[in-house]
């Protein structure tokens, strides 16, 4: 730095904040943890069983970010290596990793909108998962209950009520997610339109139950649907529908608030290929809703099918009701044409709208999750059942006092919860319901992925005794843990041969409120279909609040005193902050500066050392300078997260 003729004080990389163009937030990033993750075939199963760490203190103590060592910001999240990767992501292991709290300064959980641009796929190969989360999120009612602590906080720490092997249980993340190459925009799952982050999160839930986010590549709305809610599906293919009965079956779906996805057909380049219309191959797609239009007289109707790409995109879509389409300005019942009918939004946001023609011939696949708003889980949680094979039950009881709508399930790891080429094949699960004189009522056969279920919702089961009987056919190197679960509008109580009940893990309902007291709060803008009454926190608060201060020449004091006065006026500068002041004397502050004359210019160099540490808020450095009035300066920055 280069002393000439004027009294500053220089703010080096204000709170990161506020000040979101400042040098030091283009240059300062957090730091990939240390800690390596320990790669086996059960990394990931004996990561969902360890003990949580003390979460709500985190959340509402700490002023610093909290790292997850456990699925820590670097490439052990992204792609393992060796046997235990196809490699699908090796060009994004090294991509960098950016706290949301800094990435998105203004963003809150859930935005300021509803649920319709908040879902945005990036470059990973998970539509089936983000599709079915864009429906879900349809109802308020059930897509709250996953969020344990939806309030922004410091810490960067989410806790997400899911569901592992059909048992409630509790998965946190920190607020780390891979970035591109400008470090500013989500590789994978993006911030919605609104400025919501539960999707990214959401997603990051996914992966770090799965292992890595190679391993939540490819799916079914199934699997998605038991994390989320533990809601049992039904796949059917499209082809044996007629127009009736598919009309039938989905509207009434859909007046029940069931989630309903559909599957476009596989192909050579999977979803780099279009299909019908213009829509990708190999790829999920929402229904949001259906919809009849009729025209002026009533005498002819349309029946259209709400749909929602989470690419976030439509343009490219070329039915015969796509944005723009002439068919929308029909004149129709009550005075409305077709557009208004249905309610139409012309955005490139993802949604369009399809014909039944157009829905049997461009789709494969229909996948339903049967959501009862009222049904509960009961559960027995067996862990390392060493004695029940193909031929040799484990037993199962439970007592039903009133008849009462149900399913029940078998439900082991799913096979992605083990890394690539850990298992020899599928395990084949088989359980049988008796009633209390051994009459069998209905069994399922079914592989560990499909997720089959007794369906007992239309047909309740009578008040009685009965016994559930597991015949599970592991494979080499399965772990032998499952659940078995019923879902009812009750709690049910489910004992082993013993009489003992097994419910290890539950979820937190009680957290809703939970934030940060470390820091103030605003209130979050109105979401219609989500939580109106979430909190943003300001990270950090770095307002002004005291009055105008007069530099004395004591350098402790004067930063202190100086730094929250309507004096030092913060701006996005990006050589640092200014400040005029009225003092003549020099001090070199501390031990990381030092002065060196140049005796060929006859001026002083000062050089200063700042060590800010990635877990640290607010982020900035202060250089204070009390030069001769009239001097002039210049100034050189060198900023390097190698120094960290």
């Amino acid at each position: 730095m280069k002393v000439s003729y004027s009294v500053i004080l220089l703010v080096i990389g204000i709170s990161i904040v506020t000040a979101s163009q400042s040098i030091l937030q283009k240059l300062i990033k957090t730091l990939p943890q240390s800690q390596q993750v320990i790669k086996s075939c059960t990394t990931a199963i004996d990561r969902s069983k360890a003990a949580l760490p003390n979460y709500k203190n985190i959340v509402t103590t700490y002023a610093n970010i909290w790292n997850d060592a456990t699925f820590p910001a670097d490439r052990s999240s992204i792609q393992w290596s060796g046997k235990y990767t196809y490699y699908a992501l090796d060009s994004f292991i090294d991509s960098k990793w950016k706290r949301l709290n800094n990435l998105c300064l203004n963003c809150t959980l859930f935005g300021s909108a509803d649920y319709l641009s908040d879902i945005a796929q990036g470059a990973l190969g998970d539509c089936y998962f983000l599709s079915t989360a864009t429906a879900f999120a349809e109802l308020n009612s059930r897509f709250e209950k996953i969020f344990v602590n939806p309030q922004k906080n410091l810490a960067g720490l989410y806790a997400f009520n899911v569901f592992i092997r059909g048992i409630p249980q509790i998965v946190i993340v920190d607020d780390s997610i891979p970035v591109g190459e400008n470090g500013k925009d989500p590789v994978f799952a993006g911030i919605g339109n609104d400025n919501s982050i539960w999707g990214p999160l959401l997603e990051k839930a996914w992966a770090k139950t799965n292992a890595n986010y190679e391993r939540i590549e490819g799916g079914n709305t199934n699997e998605a649907l038991c994390f989320l809610q533990n809601i049992p599906a039904t796949q059917m293919l499209l082809e044996q529908f007629n127009k009736a009965t598919l009309w039938t079956k989905i509207s009434v779906a859909d007046s029940k608030n069931w989630i309903i996805t559909l599957n476009t057909p596989q192909s050579r380049n999977q979803n780099q290929d279009l299909c019908k219309f213009n829509l990708a191959c190999a790829h999920s797609y929402s229904l949001l809703s259906v919809k009849t239009v009729y025209n002026k007289d009533r005498s002819q109707q349309v029946n259209l099918f709400k749909i929602r790409n989470p690419w976030r995109k439509d343009k490219e879509f070329q039915g015969s009701y796509k944005d723009g389409s002439s068919l929308w300005l029909t004149e129709g019942a009550d005075g409305k044409n077709y557009a208004e009918q249905a309610g139409l939004v012309i955005a490139d946001d993802g949604v369009f709208y399809m014909t039944m023609d157009e829905v049997l011939i461009t789709f494969v696949l229909l996948e339903i999750g049967e959501y009862q708003e009222n049904f509960i889980t009961s559960w027995y949680d067996k862990r390392n059942d060493l004695t029940s094979n193909a031929n040799s039950p484990s037993l199962y009881k439970f007592t039903l006092t009133e008849a009462t709508p149900m399913y029940i399930r078998a439900i082991a790891y799913p096979s992605r919860m083990y890394p690539i080429s850990c298992k020899s094949g599928q395990a084949y699960l088989r359980l049988a319901l008796e009633d209390a004189s051994g009459k069998r009522i209905s069994q399922i056969y079914t592989n560990e992925d499909s997720l089959q279920f007794i369906s007992l919702v239309d047909t309740p089961l009578a008040a009685g005794n009965y016994t559930l009987k597991f015949y599970p056919e592991w494979t080499t190197n399965h772990v032998k843990d499952y659940g078995i679960i019923i879902n009812a509008p009750k709690n049910i109580v489910i004992t082993d041969s013993l009489n003992r009940t097994s419910r290890l893990t539950a979820h937190d309902i009680s957290s809703k409120q939970l934030q940060s007291k470390v820091r103030a709060t605003v209130q979050q803008g109105n979401n219609e279909t989500k939580s109106t009454n979430q909190t943003k926190t300001i990270l950090p608060d770095i307002s002004k609040n005291e009055s105008a201060y007069e530099l004395t020449g004591n350098l402790d004091q004067d930063i202190v005193k100086i730094r929250n006065s309507i004096s030092l006026n913060i701006s996005n500068e990006e050589n640092g902050l200014y400040l005029q002041g009225k003092q003549s004397s020099f001090s070199a502050g501390n031990d990381q500066c030092t002065v060196k004359n140049n005796n060929a210019t006859g001026e002083d160099e000062i050089s200063c050392g700042c060590i800010l540490g990635p877990d640290t808020y607010p982020k900035e450095c202060l250089l204070v300078l009390l030069t001769e009035v009239g001097e002039g300066y210049e100034s050189s920055i060198q900023l390097s997260s190698s120094d960290l």
